[in-house]
């Protein structure tokens, strides 16, 4: 058997690894396309190196154009690679555009498709990511559940065939990486120690605009703790091409690498965040996590406690202060993911 599987975004590659190193252990046939959709040199070849994982088969080059004629050139030239390689199963994750080039190319194909991660709905058809994992999920054979909830949601839309709850793989590999990766340096190196910082991410669209950026470092400042922001370059020239106000709590820092990001997360006192794939991990390590959305996929962290929508009318101090007294309802979390999509595949 052959399969080939389509990564493009640094969360796609973190559930990449644990998956690949039992297809690997289980002696598949492994393809690896790299969509090039979120590209850099740098991050990418560290990326792949700290997990440990293959370099991939192909790696696209995106051109300078617009999403959907980039969606487009992802599409042709996974059509050459799937009849050059001739695959038996295609595998895509998540919601990216990466994942419905690759959905639609298996199904013209008439490839077997397996979407990781199927089943998760924010309900707002203005991300497009909405629309990926929909289209995605009502083209693939095989759909595999990150959430159990997600299977609940597959029903609604009469989904029910070939579709099994397996958890998430990010969580796999953050039990992996907390059992074997310790080193603290980045906390002595930004002068941190443990439980006295929040750590912060955003990057969506709608929170990276000069108007919301102002609205959010405004509530920040009224926050009596320090904030660790590891900022984009995108959202950094955002803030110093409109001047925006740094509030004296918030320490900017430059991206950090996973490992990187996983001693902050379990370091930290609390975490907010605007990232789908920070909210599990929150989750997992049991740390307070508030979601700078209207709307979340994560259902399963909001019903035990552990996450909470910020509701933008609420100062986000009293708001953050109220929800930190909250008890969090201890859940297990099953990190054996990639030995179940394995069986399953």
């Amino acid at each position: 058997m052959k399969i080939l599987t389509i990564v493009g975004t640094r969360p796609q590659f973190l559930k990449l690894a644990p998956l690949s190193k039992t297809i690997e252990k289980n002696k598949i046939n492994h393809v690896v396309v790299h969509s090039g959709q979120h590209y850099d040199k740098e991050m990418s070849d560290n990326l792949f190196k700290v997990l440990k994982i293959k370099e991939p088969d192909y790696l696209l080059t995106r051109h300078n154009d617009t999403n959907i004629q980039n969606l487009g050139y992802m599409m042709n030239v996974i059509e050459e690679i799937c009849l050059k390689e001739k695959p038996d199963k295609l595998i895509v994750f998540g919601d990216c555009d990466s994942t419905i080039a690759g959905a639609i190319v298996a199904r013209k194909l008439k490839i077997y498709l397996i979407h990781i991660e199927a089943g998760m709905r924010s309900y707002n058809k203005h991300m497009p990511e909405e629309i990926n994992r929909l289209m995605t999920d009502h083209l693939s054979d095989l759909l595999l559940c990150s959430t159990q909830d997600s299977v609940e949601k597959l029903k609604q839309e009469n989904i029910t065939k070939n579709v099994h709850y397996v958890g998430n793989l990010q969580l796999e590999l953050l039990k992996d990486v907390c059992d074997t990766y310790n080193d603290k340096s980045i906390l002595s190196e930004n002068n941190l120690t443990e439980n006295n910082f929040a750590l912060m991410t955003i990057h969506r669209e709608y929170n990276t605009n000069n108007e919301m950026l102002k609205k959010i470092f405004l509530e920040l400042e009224k926050l009596d703790i320090d904030i660790v922001f590891p900022i984009h370059p995108r959202t950094n020239n955002i803030v110093n091409t409109n001047n925006i106000d740094i509030p004296k709590n918030l320490k900017l820092i430059n991206p950090v690498d996973y490992l990187n990001m996983t001693i902050l997360e379990r370091n930290c006192k609390y975490i907010i965040t605007d990232s789908g794939g920070v909210q599990p991990e929150a989750w997992y390590l049991g740390k307070k996590c508030i979601i700078m959305r209207s709307e979340t996929e994560w259902i399963e962290p909001l019903k035990n406690n552990n996450n909470i929508l910020y509701d933008y009318k609420t100062p986000l101090n009293i708001f953050i202060e109220d929800f930190l007294k909250v008890k969090i309802d201890k859940v297990e979390v099953d990190c054996n993911v990639s030995e179940k999509i394995v069986l399953y595949t």
